[in-house]
């Protein structure tokens, strides 16, 4: 969240939903960040950003998808320093380090260090999927490789690509403000070898990539399959994440019939990374 004076609502979101997927679906709205709790998953607002029409369509929203909302008005608070208190840095073994500028430590011990600061809601790399998707790619051979990140977000494993050694890399993203937020990033790690562009689907030239990158979710992942296993050549990698472990089998079988073959398998809480062959 940014630094500023004015007050903040706090609207609270109770379903049955899965949370990634609320969140996924609530990032339509300017919410600054997000919460999750044991019932769903809560947003933050700067009031400078609520008016009547914004309201009218969260409710639209929340009845639309049978989503308890309600709205509460929170204390003023400086909201960088709750960010530098709770933003802690993600250990990848010793293979990535992921930190914010305010961190004060060492990173001489790792192969690859990432600065992302935790300003807006698009990840900052503490979700299971991005750090099984980091392990992932730690196998892999990244060196002069065309890449492909489908629902970049910050641009986390965009740049780790990158660093990796990775030619080029095209991050793509459906969010206006994450497609900004990954360039500045990019800039932020020193990687010039990124392009990030808005889309709403996948759409580019067939068997063009050697690596796919896609944490997204299965929704997502079901109805891109297609054009995900078309852009990669054969031999290329496929590396998803996003998934709950009981629906991983759905998963492979889906990629599986599309001239993919599935490698590995890696686990962690509720969810599942899966890593992909093309032939």
């Amino acid at each position: 969240m940014e630094l500023t004076d004015n007050k903040y609502f706090k609207y609270i979101f109770s379903s049955d939903w899965d949370k990634d997927m609320m969140i996924a679906l609530l990032t339509n709205f300017p919410f600054n960040s997000f919460e999750e709790t044991d019932s769903g998953v809560i947003g933050y607002l700067p009031s400078s950003k609520v008016s009547d029409l914004l309201e009218e369509e969260i409710l639209d929203f929340a009845d639309k998808y049978k989503i308890k909302v309600i709205k509460e008005v929170i204390e003023n608070k400086n909201w960088n320093q709750e960010w530098e208190t709770a933003y802690k840095p993600v250990r990848i073994n010793k293979f990535c380090l992921i930190r914010a500028d305010f961190h004060d430590i060492d990173i001489s011990g790792f192969e690859h260090v990432i600065t992302v600061n935790p300003e807006m809601t698009f990840g900052t790399g503490h979700h299971e999927t991005t750090v099984m998707m980091i392990k992932l790619m730690s196998e892999i051979k990244f060196n002069g490789l065309k890449v492909l990140d489908f629902g970049s977000g910050t641009g986390i494993l965009a740049i780790l690509a990158e660093k990796m050694g990775a030619a080029k890399v095209l991050a793509l993203d459906n969010d206006p403000v994450s497609v900004k937020n990954i360039s500045e990033n990019a800039s932020k790690n020193n990687c010039s070898a990124i392009k990030s562009k808005h889309a709403d689907t996948l759409n580019i030239k067939k068997f063009s990539k050697d690596i796919v990158l896609a944490n997204i979710d299965r929704n997502v992942l079901t109805i891109e399959a297609e054009n995900i296993s078309n852009s990669l050549h054969k031999g290329g990698f496929l590396l998803i994440s996003g998934i709950l472990v009981k629906d991983r089998d759905l998963m492979v079988d889906l990629f599986e019939g599309y001239s993919l073959k599935h490698m590995k398998t890696l686990e962690e809480g509720e969810w599942t990374a899966l890593k992909f062959i093309a032939y």
